[in-house]
């Protein structure tokens, strides 16, 4: 743009008001066009990277799961599941479940008897520990039962 000086500056003002009139129409296309492009993006579905549909969670829903879990063994055949206390750093290995069937016996001692410690449970106090497949499903009410259980991997600490 060019202006001319006034001595009072009125040519300035005007060349301002012009480029500041100029950037709001740019950045009103902008916004416009990114809405639009993230609402076409949602209604149609699309998955490209970095845009999506956001759906965060599965749009198929069933009353049925299965988990994995650990449960120790006492020598006398008393049950009691592992659950990993959540204030210790052993909380977050539980994903590491389904890898134990697939490690050596050594690695598998090793970890189960790491698991047993973080849960305040003595080795030394247990005959076994079972990786354990359990399957629930909802009743009418929404509560999970246990329709199943199936010992995947039977280790001796």
């Amino acid at each position: 743009m060019v202006a001319t000086r006034t001595g009072d500056g009125r040519a300035a003002a005007v060349g301002d008001e012009r480029d500041d009139a100029r950037e709001s129409r740019i950045a009103r296309r902008v916004t416009i066009g990114t809405i639009v492009v993230l609402l076409l993006v949602a209604l149609v579905q699309l998955e490209l990277w970095p845009l999506t549909a956001f759906r965060l969670f599965s749009t198929v829903r069933t009353g049925d799961s299965s988990g994995l879990q650990l449960v120790a063994i006492a020598p006398d055949g008393t049950e009691q599941p592992l659950r990993l206390p959540g204030d210790q750093v052993f909380s977050t290995t539980g994903h590491q479940y389904p890898d134990l069937p697939h490690e050596s016996a050594a690695v598998q001692r090793a970890k189960v008897r790491a698991w047993l410690v973080a849960c305040g449970i003595d080795p030394a106090d247990v005959a076994k520990v079972e990786l354990v497949r359990t399957s629930r499903s909802a009743d009418a009410s929404g509560t999970p039962q246990v329709t199943g259980t199936k010992a995947l991997l039977e280790v001796t600490p």
